[in-house]
């Protein structure tokens, strides 16, 4: 077996060892630990310390017999292996050179999750012939056509768990300070620009910062008008001293951007092979740059977490087991609905045996421990590192480097140390945050709750979908508000349309999907943008 590493992008390091060729991109705590582990790979060991090296990396390791190649907790930047049919393998960091490696076209089971989720499960990518390494997983390939790998599983949550806001509040911060202590070592004392919303993650990120001192601080917003959202977010940098943009547009500059070459150069560098592009910032970033409004070696420093990565808590409350099955209704209905009728994802027997071995390698017993960390590790291992940690290649193809501290290994540790009645919801975080921000900056503030059926008593709109519901017209009622709310999106997410007109996407809703979903379609059919020519010629 005939095995090759084609490493092009410039931001690769590439370093002789001992033991071979090493390719990494990112600042791993240790890249003789990362070497130690990948070497632990190519001789057949079983434990290979990746947990010890932390930070954000992507590495590879070229040796005499084989390549070792490993992903960080966060699948900071995909690794794809393309099998040419021919004997051969090649290793890459670029989805282009896969492909033009394999003779294989489209996948029709990852068309159709892709379609679904808006992204594809697993090792898998739009392509045949294409895997890609999953987030904390290692792959060895040897010359003899062995091949052999393993997902490093995230830790469960402890039992009975920290359980009293003081401890948690302790272990969560501690934790914080550590993570930020070595960014700031593999970075530097460069500007930090904040993508500042109205909601805890970002607020929390803007009061470490100012508690630690650093001043060097850009936050940022968006959106068509100044909504309550808005006000929220330069409410917060004002109390914590920090320079405030707001980057203002109209849907109709929305469209018009979103048609020009330089977005269908965008999708071409975002979708990885197994992605819908993350568009939301891209307006915002588009015009930053051209403004000149942040350094050219600025850090984004996004407020993504495994914070509130369970959903549908309500199952921890059933009495008794809960079975596969029970979970797999709630992924579907959770992840699966971009598109009308998400139930269809069932027919796709590729995907349910990946949600079967999924069950079987995290041992599955129906608990509720288990049903907290099963619907949290497979949210953080599918939609957070394939959609939403991918929203990262608009930074870069601005030119800007980033960072994801509340997604490091230590507070992803601090937040399985709590106990699950901490864990299954964000209220002891709403309360963290909230005291961290009263401390401070001396003022408290609200946080944007998004549409304003959420400041309704959950128990007044429990009588109210269930009045619905007895008379058949729920369904309809969700459909209409929601395709209401994305008529008039605050940030004009509506806008990117492509070929579709917007009384196409008020029918898409209708019929059950969301704009994800018309975008899904859009992509693959080369209609979201004129000039990306992606699938077609």
């Amino acid at each position: 077996m005939q095995i090759d590493v084609q490493v092009n992008s410039e931001h690769w390091q590439q370093q002789d060892t001992p033991h071979g060729r090493l390719f990494y991109r990112g600042f791993p705590t240790s890249v003789d630990a990362l070497v130690a582990a990948l070497v632990t790979v190519a001789e057949g060991g079983e434990d290979p310390a990746f947990r010890d090296v932390t930070g954000h990396w992507s590495a590879i390791l070229e040796t005499s017999t084989g390549i070792a190649i490993a992903q960080d907790v966060l699948r900071s930047w995909p690794i794809f292996i393309a099998d040419t049919g021919k004997d051969r393998l090649v290793v890459t960091e670029s989805i282009e050179t896969a492909r033009a490696a394999t003779p294989g076209g489209l996948s029709s089971d990852s068309v159709d999750e892709f379609l679904h989720l808006g992204y594809v499960t697993g090792a898998d990518t739009l392509f045949e012939g294409i895997t890609q390494l999953q987030a904390f997983e290692w792959r060895w390939l040897s010359e003899t056509g062995e091949q052999r790998g393993d997902m490093i599983p995230l830790v469960r949550h402890d039992v009975p768990g920290i359980n009293t806001d003081e401890a948690a509040d302790a272990r969560f911060s501690q934790d914080f300070e550590i993570v930020l202590d070595r960014m700031f070592a593999a970075l530097g004392e460069r500007q930090i620009v904040l993508p500042l919303s109205g909601g805890l993650d970002s607020r929390l990120l803007a009061v470490a910062l100012k508690d630690r001192g650093y001043e060097n601080v850009v936050a940022f917003t968006y959106g068509v008008a100044e909504t309550a959202e808005v006000r929220i977010s330069r409410e917060v940098a004002k109390a914590v001293g920090y320079r405030w943009e707001f980057i203002q547009f109209t849907p109709a500059e929305i469209r018009e951007a979103w048609a020009t070459p330089e977005a269908g150069a965008f999708i071409r560098d975002a979708y990885e092979g197994s992605a819908l592009p993350h568009v939301q910032d891209w307006y915002a970033l588009r015009e930053m740059k051209r403004l000149n409004l942040v350094d050219d070696d600025a850090i984004f420093l996004p407020g993504h977490t495994v914070v509130g990565a369970m959903h549908d808590e309500e199952v921890m409350d059933i009495p008794g087991h809960v079975s596969s099955e029970q979970l797999t209704e709630l992924i579907l209905h959770h992840h699966g609905t971009i598109r009308p009728n998400g139930q269809a994802l069932r027919k796709n027997h590729r995907f349910m045996a990946k949600l079967d071995s999924f069950y079987t390698r995290i041992g599955y017993d129906g608990t509720p421990g288990d049903r907290l960390f099963a619907l949290e590790y497979w949210n953080a291992i599918e939609r957070q590192t394939k959609y939403i940690n991918n929203s990262m290649r608009a930074y870069e193809h601005f030119g800007y480097d980033w960072a994801l501290p509340m997604y490091d290994k230590e507070l992803l540790a601090a937040w399985f140390a709590l106990s699950a009645e901490y864990t299954q919801d964000r209220d002891w975080y709403r309360r963290y945050v909230n005291r961290r921000y009263a401390a401070t900056t001396r003022t408290e503030i609200n946080t944007f709750e998004g549409f304003a059926a959420a400041n309704i008593a959950q128990s007044k709109r429990d009588k109210i979908k269930g009045a619905l519901r007895a008379v058949g017209a729920l369904e309809f009622v969700e459909r209409k508000i929601r395709a209401q709310a994305v008529a008039h999106h605050p940030m004009a997410l509506n806008e990117f349309l492509g070929a579709a007109s917007a009384k196409d996407l008020n029918r898409y809703i209708m019929r059950g999907g969301q704009p994800l979903g018309m975008y899904a379609e859009q992509l693959l059919a080369d209609t979201w943008n004129p000039h990306t020519n992606l699938f077609t010629k």
